[in-house]
This record gives structure tokens, sequence and C-alpha cells, in this order.
């Protein structure tokens, strides 16, 4: 992800530069909420996470190409609001 060099922080940039940089810092930022949140989980013995959030579609396809299984948790919570990661069936 590009960032805005600390030097160049007090220097006005493109708003097509620092749009650029908050998409990429919001894909990075979401990826390492994740991270940390199934890290967590598997140290501490679980084999699933619930992401309380809605997943880019980026990120879901990341998962799941590392072999995490993606599901909706019950029909009691708003569509895409929440995601179960699991990893229980990974080989």
């Amino acid at each position: 992800m590009t960032r805005i060099k600390p030097e160049d922080m007090t220097t006005l940039q493109a708003a097509s530069t620092v749009k650029t940089v908050a998409e990429g810092a919001v894909a990075e930022l979401e990826e390492m909420s994740v991270a940390h949140l199934i890290n967590t989980a598997a140290n501490t013995g679980e084999y699933r996470a619930v992401y309380s959030k809605p997943l880019s579609a980026a990120l879901k396809t990341k998962l799941e190409g590392q072999g995490y299984t993606l599901t909706s948790p019950a029909p009691m919570a708003k569509l895409g609001d929440e995601t179960i990661i699991s990893w229980d069936k990974a080989e």
C-alpha cells in the first residue's frame, strides 16, 4: 500500500492521490483486523471466528483462496453484516 510519506504530511496532495491512499488503507486495515481476529481465536483453541462487519469482496476471495470457509450466521443477523470465518475443514 502506498502511504503519504511523513515529510509530505504538510504538503497538499492531489485529491486522486489521497483517495488512492485512503482506499488502500481501508483494505489493509480490514485485512489486519480479520487476521488479528483469526489468529487470536486460533491461539485460544477455536476453529472459527465471527467478524461483525461486512467483508469486502476482495478479502472474501483471499480468505477462501487460503482455505477458510465463510458462512453467514443465523437468519436473525442482517444479511452480510456478520461472517463466520472457520478453518476446521482446512487441509
